[in-house]
């Protein structure tokens, strides 16, 4: 974590009163980040840790009681046990919300598990929206075959042509603050980063910006941060930020319409809003879809390599959807539209699809390409929805 970061940081409990500071700093790295640190509330006096770069900003219903036992233990540090029995994971807590807690913190734990499966395998494309991928779909299946022989344009879970749609914004802000809400990954606000913007980009899963911010560095890219924080309680400074990004995040928050609202406060008055949102379930997409999914699976397996099917990747995370239905109203209440959009994608996974199935072959992936587009658009124009990309403005009451 780079030490000016400091500043930008709340406490999660004491909001926009608990500034931090530092107890101690116990390891750096070469380039003068802090690696491990103890942060304490100005406020309150509740301690946070600084894990591999991360700090740790939950309130205490998140607390993971056993990691921050050992990591106060490493350090020589006492336990603080008046803050871990306030945690959701004590069994000792018995507060009204311990279940939602618990569900948040399984949700954090399932995309940290989720990424690491990537990392393992050697894909950056989820952490990186400028590295090629070696396609979900076909992971999923159990095929782990690469684009990297294939020049011509690289598969991802965003589509570039997406991102020319939303980032312009991005161009105006070199040197100030944004912020990527639930960041996992950290493709956005990696994006954001490389073109100027300081960025913090802040998840519930402590694994997977351990991983995201590795990669971030391994990329040259020091002016972003990562923080463990979640969406419904942002530990930011209020009013300090120029831009916030979401891709795919919101959809996992619970009671969103309330939610929103805090997710607003730390932008400025006149802040950038850049959303690209899972909405809902694309049925009509789905159902033809289907049967060339199975035949491109069972031809890929047959073609390339094929490994064994991580449980990650077979189930949806606690929250899954929780949010789905509410994210284009609270958009349009809160948020002034600049441009927006909505996509089914299906033209590109069936290119994808298709390219894989029959070895490779451009010709054939590119009719089923142009064909996919002109499906796509009566699918639409029927009420077929998937994703939802939007930028904006703020609008304040």
């Amino acid at each position: 974590m780079n030490e000016e970061t400091l500043g930008i940081l709340r406490c999660p409990e004491c909001g926009v009163g608990g500034f931090l500071e530092p107890v101690r700093v116990y390891t750096k790295a070469p380039s003068g980040e802090w690696e491990e640190a103890l942060l304490r509330c100005r406020c309150c006096s509740r301690p946070f840790r600084v894990e591999q770069g991360i700090a740790d900003l939950v309130r205490d219903g998140l607390r993971e009681v056993e990691d921050e036992r050992a990591f106060f233990e490493r350090h020589g540090e006492p336990v603080l046990g008046d803050i871990h029995r306030r945690s959701a994971a004590h069994p000792e807590c018995n507060t009204p919300s311990r279940g939602e807690d618990l569900r948040i913190i399984e949700e954090g734990r399932h995309w940290s598990r989720f990424m690491q499966r990537f990392w393992d395998v050697g894909d950056r494309a989820i952490f990186d929206l400028r590295e090629k991928a070696s396609h979900p779909p076909l992971y999923v299946a159990g095929v782990l075959e690469r684009d990297d022989r294939d020049a011509r344009r690289k598969w991802s879970y965003y589509p570039p042509a997406a991102g020319e749609f939303l980032f312009p914004p991005l161009d105006e802000l070199a040197g100030r603050w944004g912020m990527d809400a639930g960041c996992g990954g950290g493709q956005f606000g990696l994006e954001a980063a490389r073109r100027g913007v300081r960025m913090i980009g802040f998840d519930p899963g402590f694994g997977e910006l351990v991983l995201a911010r590795r990669h971030a560095r391994e990329q040259g890219i020091r002016n972003i941060d990562y923080v463990r924080g979640e969406p419904a309680n942002p530990p930011l400074a209020h009013r300090q930020f120029a831009l916030l990004m979401a891709k795919d995040s919101l959809h996992h928050v619970p009671a969103l319409k309330e939610v929103f609202p805090r997710l607003l406060e730390p932008l400025e008055d006149d802040g950038w809003v850049v959303v690209h949102e899972h909405v809902t379930t694309p049925r009509l997409k789905e159902t033809l879809l289907a049967p060339v999914r199975k035949w491109a699976v069972w031809k890929s397996r047959r073609r390339y390599p094929t490994v064994e099917i991580p449980e990650e990747l077979l189930r949806d995370s606690a929250n899954e959807a929780a949010g789905a239905e509410a994210v284009r109203e609270v958009l349009r209440e809160h948020c002034i539209r600049t441009a927006s959009r909505e996509d089914l994608y299906l033209a590109g996974e069936l290119e994808m699809l298709v390219y894989f199935a029959l070895g490779k072959r451009r010709w054939p992936a590119a009719i089923v390409y142009t064909a996919g587009r002109v499906l796509e658009k009566i699918l639409l124009l029927l009420g077929d929805r998937q994703h939802v990309s939007f930028r904006g403005r703020v609008r304040r009451t």
